[in-house]
């Protein structure tokens, strides 16, 4: 009977693992017994799982690491200054900060990369040998972590998996992570990305042996596909009581806390979303609304700012709880896929909608401006960060430099011609395989893997 421990420490890992019917798939294995550590073991979307009898809830520990341990945490992404852009932005202006990453990542270079995340790991490991009490019930047959960051709530509990000596599999779960906030730098049985280039940059970066990645695909696919009772635009917006629209320009605001320049003023973000949106709305049809829809990172008075817009609404998803973001259950997953089927076009700025959108063919265009003319930078730097950039020279989705462009843009999707071409088989060979709807299974087919290889469990049937 092997028992796997599953760790579950943000609300985009349930969406993945759990709504994505993942969970579900594991608990097919033969005579499998799940231990699932999550900040809430009470949330709702774990009732069934809880009734099936093989799921035991449990939370996760508060762990609070010592001064050292939490320096060697931010220092740690420095190795890699010469390649994260994002490092190279964040400290431009700061000399001396760069001069010491300078240094740190020509000390990788010359001790080697796997040498050096191993010394890294290791010194980890000793830091955090007093620093919590064991949170891990009994010795797992396998552990899954779903984060693969020094910088994530499951850390320690990680930690304490390698300290065991207990077989480690990581399912990541964001594109972006490995090029702006690193990988775990303990060994591990399988890690499991979405596609082709996270797997690359795993191999490319980090130096993991190839042979240690498995792409998966990607997981949301199926729920962005689902709409469940939603079923046209006209429906959907009489659904969200605003059926005086038959049309919708979807406008998805990214984690915009990231464009904050000061504490006394919004995000920059928001400030581009309201004057795009501000010079949009008078241009529309009599039957046409811009939908904002904010990021689950949000917090409850983030749509103050776009209070008495005209012909603009905003969508805030989701529920707070005990996570960092807002946990999203399946209607909540239902409300995504709609707007992403059923709006005549989307806006955004460098995220994850970006693939959303591409993984269904629809139309988007990312805006790369700033909405205080002779200001600082914000909002295009995000578009130099390794992740977008390799997605932009790749896919090639289309780009708006003026508000101009975009309601040109947003004028020729109404007029059923979005005239923006993108590489989609590129897209679809780097970011979002064919054989994504096979996420579960190929998931439960390297953990059974695994077992059989740590003799916990038979082999797999082939």
């Amino acid at each position: 009977m092997p028992l796997i421990a599953i760790f579950l420490p943000n609300a985009v890992t349930i969406r993945d693992v759990v709504h994505t019917g993942t969970l579900q798939e594991l608990l097919g294995i033969p005579d499998a017994r799940i231990d699932i550590y999550t900040q809430n073991p009470a949330l709702p979307e774990f009732d069934a799982l809880k009734a099936s009898g093989q799921v035991m809830m449990l939370p996760m520990a508060e762990y609070r690491p010592n001064r050292v341990e939490t320096l060697v945490r931010h220092i740690y992404p420095l190795l890699f200054y010469d390649t994260f852009t994002y490092l190279q932005k964040a400290l431009a202006g700061k000399p001396t900060r760069q001069a010491i990453a300078r240094v740190m990542s020509m000390v990788r270079r010359l001790l080697g990369t796997r040498r050096t995340i191993a010394l890294v790991g290791r010194l980890l490991l000793w830091l955090s040998r007093n620093s919590s009490k064991p949170a891990i019930r009994g010795n797992p047959d396998l552990v899954i972590g779903t984060r693969s960051l020094v910088a994530s709530l499951e850390f320690p509990m990680v930690c304490e998996a390698v300290r065991k000596g207990l077989p480690l599999i990581t399912a990541v779960s964001s594109w972006d992570n490995f090029t702006t906030k690193g990988f775990l730098p303990f060994p591990v049985e399988r890690t499991v990305v979405w596609n082709r280039k996270m797997a690359e940059e795993l191999a490319g970066i980090f130096e993991t042996d190839p042979d240690e990645i498995v792409v998966a695909g990607y997981p949301r696919l199926p729920l962005l596909q689902n709409a469940g009772d939603f079923e046209s635009a006209e429906q959907y917006l009489a659904e969200l009581g605003l059926a005086q629209y038959r049309r919708f320009i979807l406008y998805s605001a990214s984690y915009s806390e990231l464009s904050r320049v000061s504490p006394s003023e919004p995000p920059r973000e928001f400030m581009l979303i309201r004057k795009i949106s501000e010079q949009l709305a008078p241009t529309l049809p009599a039957d046409t609304c811009i939908l904002v829809r904010l990021h689950p990172y949000s917090q409850a008075n983030d749509e103050d700012f776009f209070a008495g817009m005209d012909r603009v609404h905003v969508f805030v998803p989701g529920r707070t709880d005990r996570y960092v973001e807002r946990v999203m259950n399946i209607a909540d997953e239902q409300h995504l896929a709609a707007q992403l089927q059923f709006s005549e076009c989307i806006i955004s700025v460098a995220s994850t909608m970006t693939i959303d959108a591409l993984a269904l063919g629809r139309p988007i265009i990312n805006v790369r401006f700033e909405p205080i003319e002779n200001g600082p930078e914000v909002i295009r730097k995000f578009y130099e960060y390794n992740h977008f950039r390799d997605l932009l020279n790749i896919a090639k989705p289309p780009l708006a430099y003026t508000a101009e462009e975009v309601i040109a843009f947003v004028h020729r999707c109404l007029a059923g011609d979005d005239d923006a071409s993108y590489d989609a088989a590129a897209f679809t060979e780097y970011y979002v395989p064919r054989f994504s709807g096979e996420y579960p299974r190929i998931l439960r087919q390297t953990v059974e893997e695994v077992l059989a290889a740590t003799g916990a469990a038979p082999a797999p049937a082939q």
